[in-house]
């Protein structure tokens, strides 16, 4: 109960305490004169009230207490072969969910940071993306990076809250190129964005970008900046018109198992600092597809009020310190280099390897054997935790 208190403390001191500061940066000089007025679509009111009926057992790692300095050396015991050729499929035949599959984009990918502060939820537009990355931001709270492939993934009406910039977020996002889309950002991951030509940054917190965003009279700031599917493809029009190819980009796909050979349910559950504070998937084999939870909860989409569901989770650990001097508490993670991971899908855990070679090279996974992972045709979920003594599956 102690902890839990505590936890209920944070987020309210951190819902009033970071209402200006968690984007990360001062506003700039040049930023909008006014905020759009234009709102998402309609928030649900209600949330499922199913309960967790375990917690995981694990208790929480504790962070270093200095920043890490070189990338975790665990990597694949073969070297990588020939990637195994993609199905064929472009859609998931039960659920309809799109997949990034290799070498299928014709224009540039859209990533958008999206706020995962309780204030926030439900948001906006996971549902359509592709593939979604979630990480600690700081004092234990987490932020979605979703990855939107026009072309491929249906348009979303409402993406958002749109938030702040983190390095390793963006190392994550160069691998996939197109648009970086946020709200300000650490200073670390401004000065980074500044440096490379790998992505076109799109900050709601300049003037000459902020026309792509709008603002919810719903909820309070910093938690109701928008955007949505068709202002981000005007903005890649006006920002980068010139023709695009991504051979390399996207992930291997292959057809589902076969209904027999699918197991019973399943539950995947992790946190990342807080055992109260969990989130994870409970996994159906009648779609063989995995439900999101939040806090034992059904989580949703806020514009089609449905629960959110994937056909991949992919849960892997990487090294998390707190930047030394950071007054806001931010923390910093390496991303580039190798380490540990589970790949669950087909209602079956792998134990795999993660690996990205350089801030620009994709994020990949790896089987033993060195052959990278091939997904179950739809959306890809991807976790980073601290530690994968925090994942339980029961």
């Amino acid at each position: 109960m102690h902890r839990r208190l505590q936890l209920s403390m944070l987020y309210a001191l951190l819902a009033s305490a970071l209402v200006l500061g968690a984007c990360g940066t001062t506003v700039p000089a040049e930023v909008p004169a006014a905020a759009p007025t234009a709102a998402p679509a309609a928030v649900p009111t209600a949330v499922p009230t199913a309960v967790p009926t375990t917690t995981p057992t694990a208790a929480p790692t504790t962070a270093p207490t200095t920043a890490p300095t070189a990338a975790p050396t665990t990597a694949p015991t073969a070297a990588p072969t020939t990637a195994p050729a993609n199905s064929g499929l472009t859609r998931d035949p039960i659920t309809g969910a799109p997949a990034l599959a290799r070498g299928a984009l014709q224009q540039r990918p859209i990533v958008v940071m999206i706020d995962n502060h309780p204030n926030a939820y439900p948001q906006a537009g996971l549902s359509n993306a592709a593939v979604i990355f979630e990480a600690l931001a700081e004092f234990g709270l987490t932020r979605f990076m979703a990855v939107y492939a026009p072309g491929i993934t249906p348009d979303a009406t409402s993406i958002g809250p749109v938030r702040s910039a983190r390095l390793y977020f963006v190392q994550w996002a160069m691998g996939f190129g197109g648009l970086y889309v946020h709200a300000g950002g650490a200073p670390q991951a401004l000065e980074f964005l500044q440096g490379t030509t790998a992505l076109i940054d799109v900050d709601a917190l300049f003037r000459a970008r902020s026309i792509y965003f709008s603002r919810s009279n719903e909820r309070a700031a910093p938690h109701n900046l928008y955007t949505d599917s068709a202002t981000l493809n005007r903005a890649a029009s006006e920002l980068a018109p010139g023709p695009y190819t991504a051979a390399t980009t996207g992930f291997v796909f292959k057809p589902d198992a076969p209904r027999e050979a699918r197991p019973a349910a399943k539950r995947i559950e992790y946190f990342f600092i807080y055992r109260e504070d969990p989130a994870g998937w409970t996994y159906d084999p009648s779609t063989n597809s995995y439900y999101r939870l939040r806090r034992g909860r059904p989580a949703i989409d806020a514009t089609t009020g449905a629960q959110l569901r994937v056909k991949n989770v992919v849960v892997m650990e990487v090294t998390e310190a707190p930047i030394p001097g950071d007054d806001k508490g931010r923390i910093e993670q390496v991303v580039i280099g190798s380490g540990r991971a589970r790949v669950f899908l087909d209602g079956v855990e792998r134990e795999v390897t993660w690996r990205k070679d350089s801030a620009e090279g994709q994020l990949g996974f790896y089987e033993a054997n060195g052959n990278e992972v091939a997904f179950n045709v739809g959306q890809v979920w991807i976790v980073a935790l601290p530690s994968l003594d925090n994942l339980t599956v029961s």
